[in-house]
C-alpha cells in the first residue's frame, strides 16, 4: 500500500519553480535506482496532484528497477538524519529517461564553497546577518589600525602586545568566514523544461566534494 503526503511547496526541493506533478501515463520506461549512501533511502513518486507517494525503501548498496512513465517525477528521502541529504546528479527530483542510461545513483550531496559572491544568495539569513555584524566590527578596527600606522607617533596600542582584529587583511577575514560557514547542499533544479521554467541553473558555482 502506498502512502501519500500533502503537495510539496515549490522550494521543498532546493529550487523555486512550479509545483511538480505527474502528467500523462503514455510513454512507459523505468528507473534503475542505486543506493550508494550508507543509509536507507525512501523512494517517492510525485502523483498527479503533486503529492509524495511512498514506494520502496532502498537499503545501502542495493539496486531497484522501478517501472514508471517519462512524465512522472520521482524524489527520495534519507531515512537517517536529514531527509534531504540525498541527491541524484545534484538534484532532489528526477524525471525518468525514455532511453539511454536510466540509472539513478543516490548519493550524498556535495556542499557549496563559500565566497563573497554567493554569500547572500545561498547561505542562511542568520549566518549572513552575523557575518555582517562581524564585518562592521572589523572595518571599524581596520580603519583605526590604518590611522594608527599613518600617525606620526605610532605608539603601541597596548602594553600587553595583543593583536587586534584590525591588523589582519581582508583575505584573512574572508578565510575566517569561509571556515565558519555552515554546510549548504549544492542542489540543481530538475531537467524537465516545464518543471524548471524560470529557475536559474547555477551549476557553474564552486562546490566542495
Amino acid at each position: 500500500m502506498h502512502h501519500t503526503a500533502a503537495p510539496a511547496e515549490e522550494a521543498d526541493y532546493g529550487f523555486r519553480g512550479p509545483l511538480l506533478r505527474s502528467s500523462s501515463s503514455e510513454e512507459s520506461t523505468f528507473v534503475l535506482f542505486e543506493n550508494q549512501t550508507n543509509s536507507p533511502i525512501k523512494l517517492y513518486w510525485l502523483n498527479y496532484e503533486g503529492q509524495k507517494t511512498a514506494y520502496r525503501t532502498l537499503q545501502p548498496g542495493r539496486i531497484h528497477r522501478q517501472q514508471t512513465f517519462v512524465t512522472h517525477p520521482w524524489t527520495f528521502d534519507n531515512m537517517d538524519g536529514d531527509p534531504e541529504s540525498v541527491v541524484v546528479d545534484h538534484k532532489r527530483i528526477i524525471f525518468p529517461k525514455e532511453e539511454g542510461d536510466r540509472r539513478a545513483i543516490l548519493t550524498r550531496p556535495t556542499m557549496r564553497k563559500w565566497s563573497p559572491e554567493n554569500h547572500k544568495k545561498y547561505f542562511p539569513k542568520k549566518f549572513v546577518d552575523t557575518t555582517q555584524s562581524f564585518l562592521l566590527c572589523y572595518r571599524k578596527l581596520r580603519k583605526a589600525h590604518i590611522e594608527f600606522l599613518s600617525s606620526r607617533t605610532r605608539r603601541a596600542t597596548n602594553a600587553g602586545g595583543s593583536v587586534g582584529l584590525g591588523v589582519f587583511p581582508i583575505e584573512i577575514i574572508e578565510r575566517i568566514i569561509e571556515l565558519a560557514a555552515p554546510e549548504v547542499p549544492y542542489i540543481l533544479p530538475p531537467d524537465d523544461a516545464n518543471a524548471n521554467a524560470g529557475a536559474s541553473n547555477d551549476d557553474d558555482d564552486d562546490v566542495v566534494v
